[in-house]
């Protein structure tokens, strides 16, 4: 690409103005013509370079990729050539807070003669999301100096995926979808899990046949098996509230909670969905393998630009999105009570439902107060008279990452694994049904 230079004086251009007015401005003063002697340099310098330039520059700018997921890597190629005669030429990368350069903190690469001039960038992704404000600023500079000429050139948008914490023993709702899938269900089926012996039925398999139990008892008997289904799994984010430093918010551990979930379940054969709880609600109907993973995350990229007063209703959400037996896995705060009667409304739907609560630290009261320790105190009561009246209608609550603290944890990892919230489900099934 061509873009042309926007040209200005430079503080060379200015300083040399000033330095010739001022013997001009002595000799009228005065009434010394001799004076103008001295500005004789600084105007000869300035008429030789008084017409302002009028060339642009090529710029090719590459990158390594436009996708990839926070923590990672995106490696920015620039060269630039001006189009003219040129002092100097320089590049300056310029980027969103949630992005930054690697291994070095210097963004400006500064190459005098004016010549062709090249920079590599090793760019670090550090918050999900769709960035384009990232600008790659040429400056050219005339000969003498006294011109500048400075264009913005956009790399492109580079779309950001949350990082999915590790999740390893699997939540599995009691009732299993009627697909073939990995996991052992209870009702019998042609799978490799053995369970107990039977008598014969018309249409069974001869190679079930268990001989030894048949020749003791005299009559045909056969080996059963349980069935292998897939799971349904649907996490809900809570977008009502958001509160917490930018990168490690409740909104930012809700959608990267929601993508473990969706890369563990994918990764086992199972179907997964979303449903992101706002206003005019979004949602991914289940579905399975490595691309619906991919639909579920990009789907959440733009939550951040999503605001509205309309209160979201649960009721609207269809049936192929939320199937009857699904296993619901809720992020949120729990500070909205419209999230809190979502939660509730889903459970008396019938549906299997565990509140992940994903606020990480206390309130901090005002100083000096005296009755500071009291009002935490008081808050900390009301989450758990929360946290008791959601599980006495069944519906458990854990922390993710942990339970709120007093202050926030500057090394503690945003993207701790789910197991450590969610492992104590993993050794029975979670049962769905109304109150």
């Amino acid at each position: 690409m061509e873009p042309g230079l926007t040209w200005v004086p430079t503080a060379h251009y200015r300083r040399l103005v000033t330095l010739a007015l001022l013997p001009l401005l002595t000799a009228v003063v005065l009434g010394h013509p001799g004076y103008l002697v001295l500005a004789a340099p600084m105007v000869a310098a300035l008429a030789l370079a008084a017409s302002r330039p009028g060339y642009g520059a090529r710029v090719s700018v590459q990158s390594s990729g436009d996708r990839c997921f926070e923590g990672e890597q995106v490696t920015f190629r620039v060269s630039a050539d001006p189009g003219g005669p040129a002092d100097s030429a320089a590049i300056q990368l310029m980027l969103p807070s949630a992005q930054a350069v690697s291994g070095s903190t210097a963004l400006g690469h500064v190459q005098a003669g004016g010549g062709p001039i090249e920079a590599e960038w090793q760019v670090t992704a550090g918050r999900w999301g769709r960035w384009d404000t990232a600008r790659i600023l040429v400056t050219v500079r005339s000969p003498g100096g006294l011109f500048a000429g400075t264009t913005a050139v956009s790399p492109g948008e580079i779309t950001v995926f949350p990082r999915p914490p590790a999740l390893d023993q699997l939540v599995l709702p009691a009732q299993l979808h009627s697909r073939i899938g990995d996991h052992v269900d209870r009702r019998p089926g042609q799978g490799t899990e053995f369970t107990g012996i039977r008598p014969f039925a018309p249409g069974d398999r001869l190679r079930r046949i268990n001989w030894q139990v048949t020749s003791r008892r005299g009559a045909l008997h056969v080996n059963q098996f349980a069935a292998e289904r897939a799971a349904e799994i649907v996490s809900v984010i809570d977008a009502v509230t958001d509160t917490g430093p930018p990168g490690d918010s409740t909104l930012d551990r809700a959608v990267r909670g929601a993508a473990g979930i969706a890369r563990a379940y994918t990764r086992a054969g199972d179907r997964v969905g979303v449903i992101t709880l706002y206003g005019p609600m979004r949602w991914v109907a289940p579905g399975a393998g490595q691309r619906q993973f991919f639909r579920i995350v990009e789907s959440v990229l733009d939550i951040r630009s999503l605001y509205s007063y309309v209160s979201p209703d649960v009721a609207r959400i269809p049936p192929s999105v939320l199937p009857a037996g699904a296993l619901v896995v809720m992020f949120s705060p729990l500070l909205d009570e419209r999230a809190i009667d979502a939660a509730i409304d889903l459970r008396e739907r019938g549906h299997a439902v565990i509140v992940t609560d994903v606020l990480a630290t206390s309130p901090t009261p005002a100083r000096g107060s005296t009755l500071a320790g009291l009002t935490l105190r008081l808050w900390r009561l009301e989450r758990q008279a929360l946290r008791y009246r959601l599980e006495s209608l069944g519906i458990p609550v854990v922390g993710w990452p942990g339970e709120p603290r007093d202050t926030a944890d500057a090394g503690e990892d945003s993207t701790a694994r789910l197991d450590v919230a969610l492992g104590r489900f993993a050794r029975h099934r979670v049962r769905g049904g109304g109150r």
